[in-house]
Formats: structure tokens, C-alpha cells, sequence
């Protein structure tokens, strides 16, 4: 039996000892990763053979470059960067965006501009979880430009948070649906895929099941209504300024020894993808800053599209192969009040019509049986020929009229019901 490099293995438990004594401090991180550390540096002292102890080394070697890279991804990376690229392709095509001091955003950089804002407010918030809890941002999931916005690990279990900055907006959740302003989205789909991909990613890496609770943190809306009843709702969806509070109040589903399991393979870059631009993360966010700086509220403002019209006439960059952006619906302007007060006023013209209609039937009607009974009891000589031979004939209408009233005046009731429920 060989130690590594070929030199004799220890022969006492002196020597053994001093061999493992000999690992380096201990580093910066989890406290289950340095005990794994110096397991493997443990195992890779006392190895039989040169080849298969260099191949062990090699097993045993942790990327310390990668973990740092990883942790050190800012809230909204992602999207900040994508909105600098956006404008600075746009500021190519036209300088006059950018002037001294100032920057004029351009719409197609708009929507990435919101969501790197909201990203930001969320990664906050989530700092003032605590050191129990594991928090990464911007976690690149596969070989492509995907990530997810904020993943987080702790008593709790583990959350797969996806981030929507709808400022002002109106947000109606149903069991199958997500509507902002009445509009569709494609939210909870998102987050259940998200929460899917990272379930299966720790899962395989720890070799138990790792269950994901997908979330939607909703930043800014005016309204949030979840229609869902509590025991059903499979993607969670929360005011972003209660997501703190909402984590912790969840209750265990892992037990704490499997929930450093998944803290320690999360922490590893490999198990999610080894992005070459994360070392870069600190000059984005600066580089962002700088343009939060630099656009000013009015032309924020005049940047963001006011209704679909608008967006579709607005400049766009060429961009054949651009991916789609995320999803970031726009404030819808709120109707006029002088076209509210119109709408109100003709449906109260309309009711007032159906009730003097209806009063008219019945007027006529009566007066009809009225005359004809003075017909029939009168003499000749006190009644016209003409008045009591139009009464005579109209004697078999009249039960149709009296239909004709009662289902109008009817009508009205209902009409004048509808009406004062209107909001």
C-alpha cells in the first residue's frame, strides 16, 4: 500500500494522524462541506496504487472558483444584464437616448429594466432571512440562458421564488390561470417548471426526493385575489413585500440532516451549470446601478408602452434571434370618468324607458276595459257609434295586453334591479 506521490504509506497512528492534521485551514463555507472536504482529503492520503489515487484526487477536488461565482450572484443579474444589452443596442441605432447625465430608456428595454428592479427588491427582502437559511440568486439552470430568480433553503424546505414586478396592476388568480389586469399570463406555468427542474436537479444529486414549493412573488400590484381555495394551490402567489414572513411560516417537510444534504449540493455549481459570465456578476450590477442613476422618472415614463397600440408602433430594434422576454404586463391607463359617467347615465336612461313603456301598457289597457263596460251599460245616445264599435273590437286583445303589461313592467323591476348592483 502507497501514500500519493509515491511514498510509503503512514506507519503509526502518529504519522496517520499528522497526515491528516496536515489539511489546510478551514475555508469560508458550510460546515458540511468541510467536513466533507477533509473526509476526502482523509481517504486520499491512504490509497492503493499511483494511478487510482491521482483519479480519487481528481474525484475529491471541489471548485471553490465555481461555489464563490455561484454565491455571488446578485438579485436580477439576469435581467439587468440583459436590459443593458438591449440598450445599448438601441443607444447604437440612436445616440440621442443617451445625453450627458441622462438616459432615455428605450421600450424594448422596458420590460428587462422592471423585472431587474423587482428581482432586487425580492433579493432585500430575503436577506433579512437569517444565516439558517440558504439563500442564491439567479441560479443558471441548464446549458442555456435560463435561471431561476431566487432559490431558497431552509426549516421551511426549499422554494423556487419566481419574481413578477406588475406595479400598479391587478392580479386575480384562479386554479388554472394567472390574470394581471384581465389579461392572461403564463406565470403559474413558469413556476411550476422552475420548482420541477430544481426538484430534479437536487433530487439526483442527493439521492432522495427533494421536494420544491414553486412561488410567485408578486412586487408592487395594487390588488392581489386568490381565488384558490388554501389547500389547493400547487404554485404559491404572494405580495413580494410579505415573502419573508410567508417562508417562514412554513412548516418542515425535510428533516434537518437531508436539508444540509441539499444545502451542500446546491451550493455546487455543477449541479446546476458553470456559467463562464458569473465571475462577472459585480460589473453588471455596478453597470446597472449607473443606469438607474441615469434614467430619470419622466423618461421612464415615456419609455413604458401605454397600451398594446402604442407598443406595436413604437420602434423596435432588429433582433431575429432575440429570446423572448419575460413576461412583464404593462399598467392598463383606467377608463376616462367622463366615458364611466356617460355609460352610467344612458343605462339609467334606458330603465326610466322600459318603466314608462311598461306604464303606458298598462294605462291603455285599463282604460280600454273601462270603456268597454261603459259600452255595454250605457245607451247609444250617450256614446259615440265610433268610440263603442273600436272599443268592441279591440275587447279580444285585451288579455294580450295585459300579458304585454305585467312582462313589461316586469322587465323594469328586473332592469332597475341589475342596474343598482351595478359597481
Amino acid at each position: 500500500m502507497k501514500a500519493l506521490g509515491g511514498s510509503n504509506p503512514p506507519s503509526s497512528a502518529k504519522e496517520l494522524h499528522d497526515a491528516t492534521l496536515s489539511i489546510p485551514p478551514r475555508p469560508s463555507c458550510s460546515p458540511l462541506l468541510w467536513g466533507t472536504l477533509r473526509a476526502g482529503a482523509f481517504i486520499s492520503v491512504i490509497h492503493v496504487g499511483d494511478e487510482t489515487a491521482g483519479e480519487h484526487t481528481d474525484a475529491q477536488r471541489v471548485d471553490f472558483a465555481g461555489i464563490s461565482a455561484l454565491s455571488s450572484r446578485a438579485p436580477g443579474y439576469a435581467v439587468a444584464l440583459k436590459c443593458l444589452e438591449v440598450q445599448a443596442d438601441a443607444e447604437r441605432l440612436d445616440p440621442t437616448l443617451s445625453t450627458g447625465d441622462q438616459v432615455r430608456l428605450h421600450p424594448d428595454a422596458w420590460s428587462w429594466y422592471q423585472g431587474a428592479l423587482g428581482e432586487i427588491h425580492v433579493g432585500k427582502w430575503l436577506a433579512t432571512l437569517g444565516p439558517g437559511w440558504f439563500v442564491r440568486h439567479s441560479v443558471p439552470i441548464g446549458s442555456g440562458t435560463k435561471d431561476v430568480d431566487h432559490l431558497v433553503i431552509g426549516p421551511g424546505g426549499v422554494f423556487a421564488i419566481n419574481t413578477k414586478h406588475h406595479a400598479g396592476a391587478s392580479v386575480w388568480v384562479g386554479d388554472y390561470v394567472l390574470r394581471v389586469n384581465g389579461g392572461n399570463t403564463s406565470h403559474l406555468k413558469a413556476g411550476r417548471g422552475d420548482a420541477a427542474d430544481v426538484s430534479r436537479r437536487l433530487s439526483a444529486v442527493v439521492g432522495f426526493p427533494v421536494p420544491v414549493t414553486p412561488v410567485i412573488a408578486v412586487v408592487n400590484a395594487s390588488s392581489i385575489s386568490d381565488r384558490r381555495p388554501g389547500h389547493n394551490r400547487p404554485v404559491q402567489v404572494v405580495d413580494a413585500s410579505r415573502i419573508v414572513a410567508w417562508i417562514r411560516s412554513q412548516p418542515a417537510h425535510l428533516s434537518p440532516a437531508k436539508i444540509e444534504l441539499v444545502k451542500l449540493a446546491a451550493e455546487e455549481p455543477g449541479t446546476w451549470h458553470v456559467d463562464p459570465h458569473a465571475a462577472d456578476t459585480f460589473r453588471v450590477m455596478q453597470r446597472f446601478e449607473r443606469l438607474v442613476d441615469r434614467v430619470s422618472t419622466a423618461s421612464a415614463e415615456r419609455a413604458r408602452p401605454r397600451t398594446a397600440g402604442a407598443a406595436g408602433r413604437a420602434a423596435r430594434l432588429p433582433r431575429p434571434t432575440r429570446a423572448s422576454r419575460p413576461h412583464l404586463s404593462r399598467p392598463r391607463r383606467p377608463a376616462s370618468t367622463s366615458r364611466s359617467a356617460r355609460k352610467g347615465a344612458t343605462a339609467e336612461k334606458n330603465v326610466a324607458q322600459i318603466w314608462l313603456l311598461g306604464a303606458l301598457f298598462f294605462g291603455a289597457v285599463i282604460y280600454g276595459t273601462h270603456a268597454a263596460d261603459r259600452c255595454s251599460a250605457a245607451s247609444a245616445a250617450t256614446h259615440t257609434g265610433v268610440e263603442c264599435a273600436v272599443v268592441e273590437a279591440l275587447i279580444p286583445l285585451y288579455p294580450v295586453g295585459w300579458w304585454i303589461a305585467g312582462g313589461t313592467l316586469l322587465l323594469a323591476l328586473i332592469a332597475t334591479v341589475v342596474y343598482a348592483r351595478r359597481p
